[in-house]
């Protein structure tokens, strides 16, 4: 869409105007139906922001999704609703309906989040191109399952659907059982914190004295951003799911619950057979030799006859203490209890109404200088007014000159210190947002990923050194440029000191002391840049009992609570087969980055944050934590979802070839048997109604199963998708890296790295209009840009660079 020209004035706050939540100053207009509108706005109103959102007179869809808790005497309550409605008010959507009384009320609004297309904006007697060249001060998040182009534009999305398009699906569940999804609203909360983010971003770009903006999220575009598409190019081969990870990660067995953990790592055997007690001759050299997957099946079969007798507390100690990944499976009820948690502080008390106190999920992170608000009771419908929200028009003040480059984080400096995936995620987003992203490591001790570098057999020649070529490292570090420095030296303590009185951002995500080892933790590196914003990440965090353990994103899924609730009915949990836990909690650090930034930029000064993902991961299944409170936690739906039926994964011909649908309503249903050739028994009485199929959900999957069984998945997906349901082929993750909408929309970025050739690399979380982001610079290899850097932003000569090499200070693996 065409951005307005700038004008002379554009909106400005006093910068003395401080409060004590970050997003105080803001109001946020949420008019939509789905569950990533409806989180995305959530996140304005856990930091502070005045949120509204706009609801029919039925109400929003999500006060009828499950699970529910009745109060005595009361009426059903979705806790869904009480999750991502808190700290909101209710408004009377009918009242925006008036002529102009949406245009007025978006004059005093800072954040317009929807979900709603032009057609449904027609009501208002608007569209989305109406309302952002009427507001040019406003930021607009408009959130669609696939974008407002492409061949997919017009498509019906579910959270399923998107897992299916985008290959996340395909890599998740047992190899002889139907793939995984996500379970509860991980995937749409994934999607509207992506969608906060990106307004976060353009909401800086506002402080600094540019314009508001249309920022477009596509929810297959975020989950897509996540799957690991450059594998498959680098290796060649399908990733398919197998139970657990491609690295040998799977649940085993305890005497009173499942522990998550690595067994098939050669350089682990000893430590691992003490930790669990095995014999070290029952756990040969020769275990490890064979093909991938015997080498896994062998190695789990001999621990877990260890690990099923011993207490899950035991194992879990006793192999982290040893410096091992792992992570206890616990359940959203132990998660609520959990020790670590409570020493945290995490949880907070929501004095609800109707439900009573209850323990609260809170932020991700714990900043210095400024807070999360305190949770307040999702609204009931209150049929507020325009009027009623006392919202004044937004005072404009001075704007400053166009920026030549307008991307949202342009002349923003970033030192990136993080490993692996959480926080390379994290720094990725900042970069592609415009930020200029410095990527340090030491040449000696370089990020982990670099050397998870499986044999890249499909790259035929190459020349990249095995520490450049990881296609795990290399799909999260384009758009950054490398300097090898070696912090065990006071010569690179010293130029990372100099280096940070020359940045605005330090990202890190070691375990907690490593920084403060070095001498260069928050209060040190103050002194040198009292404006710095610096974020911290680990897996627990810097404090309470669970800190100095190492952790990652299968270990985390395991701890947080997804994997208890990632089963198939009546079975034992699954691991999830990518560590996607890294990148959504990697979202919520990106996000702490910028309500840093906005805060300083106001003159709030620089910031130490410091969170977990523990925590960040914890967040993205509230509902399920409130239900363990009230009615027990929510049961694990396989393919399923509670508030559908039929929905989930189904049989189609052909080998491991599936379908997913979703029929919320009885007008998808209509569509369905609409259908030539479906079988006559599905107008059996007993499926008339949605209340009636949830009950006979199993009778009805069999029948359903049977018949896709024998309907080839894409004609039997778009026949469906023509009647008006949203289906989709759940496709390998090949298939999705040729998918026809995402080359419409030049999703994906090419880049030629120079030892690797061109490659597909996966393209952008956002899309804002008159700041085209931009993949200018190839993933690097090893202190690429070292002497390059040293010479731009610290004036070192070559003589200088030529003696820091020679003593190991920096260097390049080229």
């Amino acid at each position: 869409m065409t951005v307005p020209p700038a004008s002379a004035k554009t909106l400005s706050r006093p910068r003395a105007e401080i409060t004590a939540t970050p997003l105080g100053h803001l109001r946020v207009l949420e008019l939509g139906r789905g569950i990533p509108a409806a989180y995305c706005a959530r996140q304005f109103a856990l930091w502070g922001a005045d949120v509204a959102v706009a609801e029919p007179a039925e109400g929003s869809p999500i006060r009828r999704m499950h699970p529910f808790a009745t109060p005595p005497g009361g009426e059903a309550r979705s806790l869904v609703w009480d999750y991502v409605g808190a700290g909101k008010r209710s408004l009377d959507e009918a009242a925006l309906r008036a002529p102009g009384a949406l245009d007025r009320l978006l004059a005093a609004t800072d954040v317009l989040v929807t979900d709603l297309d032009d057609a449904a904006l027609a009501g208002f007697g608007t569209s989305l191109e109406a309302i952002a060249a009427a507001h040019p001060d406003l930021v607009v998040v408009a959130i669609s399952p696939f974008g407002r182009s492409g061949p997919f534009a017009d498509l019906k999305g579910s959270d399923l659907v998107i897992q299916a398009l985008t290959g996340y699906l395909s890599m998740n569940g047992l190899p002889d059982q139907p793939p995984l999804r996500a379970p509860g609203h991980i995937i749409g909360y994934a999607v509207g914190v992506s969608a906060f983010v990106g307004a976060l971003a353009t909401l800086f770009r506002r402080e600094r004295g540019g314009r508001g903006g249309f920022l477009e999220v596509s929810g297959f575009e975020t989950i897509a951003a996540m799957v690991p598409y450059l594998r498959i190019q680098y290796l060649g081969g399908e990733r398919r799911r197998e139970g657990g990870t491609e690295g040998g990660v799977r649940i085993l067995p305890c005497a009173d619950g499942f522990i998550s953990i690595q067994t098939n790592h050669p350089g682990q055997r000893r430590t691992l057979a003490e930790a669990l007690g095995i014999p070290i001759e029952e756990w040969p050299k020769a275990l490890y030799d064979g093909a991938y997957r015997e080498v896994v099946d062998r190695t789990v079969a001999l621990a877990s006859r260890y690990t099923a007798k011993m207490p899950l507390e035991e194992v879990f100690h006793a192999v982290q203490s040893r410096g091992i990944v792992c992570g206890k499976v616990q359940s959203v009820t132990e998660l609520v209890t959990d020790p670590h948690l409570a020493a945290r502080g995490f949880f907070q008390t929501l004095r609800h109404p109707d439900l009573g106190d209850l323990a609260f999920p809170g932020p991700a992170a714990h900043p210095e200088g400024f807070q999360a608000a305190a949770p307040q009771p999702a609204p009931r419908r209150a049929r507020l007014s325009p009027d009623d929200l006392a919202w004044t028009s937004l005072a404009p003040g001075p704007c400053g000159a166009p920026a030549s480059d307008p991307r949202p984080l342009a002349g923003l400096r970033v030192l990136d210190m993080t490993q692996a995936w959480i926080g390379p995620f994290a720094a990725l987003a900042l970069a592609d947002l415009g930020a200029e992203v410095i990527k340090i490591e030491s040449h000696l001790r370089p990020d982990v990923w670099r050397q998870a570098s499986p044999s890249p057999v499909a790259l035929g020649e190459i020349k990249a050194e095995a520490v450049n070529r990881s296609c795990y490292f290399n799909s999260v570090n384009r758009n950054k440029r490398s300097l090898a420095l070696n912090l065990a030296t006071p010569q690179g303590k010293d130029i990372f000191r100099q280096l940070t009185a020359r940045a605005d951002v330090v990202v890190e995500n070691y375990t907690p002391q490593v920084m403060a080892r070095f001498g260069l933790d928050y209060p040190e590196l103050r002194k040198i840049q009292p404006d710095l914003v610096m974020c911290a990440f680990s897996g627990y965090g810097k404090t309470g009992p669970l800190a100095d353990y190492k952790t990652n994103g299968s270990g985390i899924e395991a701890m947080a609570g997804w994997d208890d609730l990632h089963r198939y009915p009546g079975g034992p949990p699954v691991l999830m087969g990518f560590y996607p836990a890294d990148p959504i909690c990697g979202l919520q650090m990106a996000a702490m980055v910028l309500m840093g930034l906005i805060r300083r930029e106001r003159g709030g000064g620089g910031s130490m944050i410091e969170g977990s993902m523990l925590e960040a991961a914890a967040g993205y299944i509230g509902e399920a934590l409130l239900a363990a409170q009230l009615r027990g936690p929510p049961k694990a739906q396989g393919g399923g979802d509670p508030d559908m039926a039929p929905s989930g994964v189904y049989p189609c011909a052909g080998e491991d070839r599936w379908i997913a649908l979703s029929i919320p309503d009885d007008t998808a249903w209509r569509g369905l048997l609409s259908l030539p050739g479906r079988p006559a028994g599905l107008d059996d009485p007993a499926f008339a109604t949605a209340a009636e199929r949830l009950v006979a959900r199993v009778a009805l999957d069999e029948t359903l199963g049977a018949w896709t069984r024998m309907q080839k998945a894409p004609a039997l997906a778009a026949a469906l998708q023509a009647a008006g349901v949203a289906a989709a082929v759940v496709r390998p993750c090949g298939e999705a890296l040729a998918c026809e909408h995402l080359a419409a929309r030049d999703w994906f970025t090419p880049l030629t790295h120079p030892d690797l050739g061109e490659h597909r690399y996966n393209g952008f979380l956002w899309r804002l209009a008159g700041a085209p982001l931009t993949a200018s610079r190839h993933p690097p290899r090893l202190g690429e840009h070292s002497e390059e850097l040293l010479r731009e932003l610290l004036g070192l000569t070559d003589t200088e660079i030529a003696v820091l090499k020679e003593n190991d200070v920096t260097g390049a693996v080229l």
